[in-house]
């Protein structure tokens, strides 16, 4: 499965709308501290996870 490219367009799509700083402050509202390196690594992590979600969805809904 190829997604290097497609990670890489998505990674900066959504680094545009929920930066690492937001995650620090999401995730202290419900008792989670984390560093802004520890946001970054959470989003680059939930990015893949979207990517690979996605793509398996769309390899199913063509068979």
């Amino acid at each position: 499965m190829e997604t290097g490219n497609c990670s890489e367009e998505n990674e900066r799509q959504y680094s545009k709308k929920l930066t690492p700083e937001k995650v620090v402050i999401i995730l202290a509202k419900h008792g989670t501290k984390v560093s802004a390196e520890e946001a970054e690594i959470i989003l680059k992590f939930m990015i893949k996870i979207a990517d690979v979600a996605v793509n398996q969805y769309l390899s199913v809904a063509k068979d």
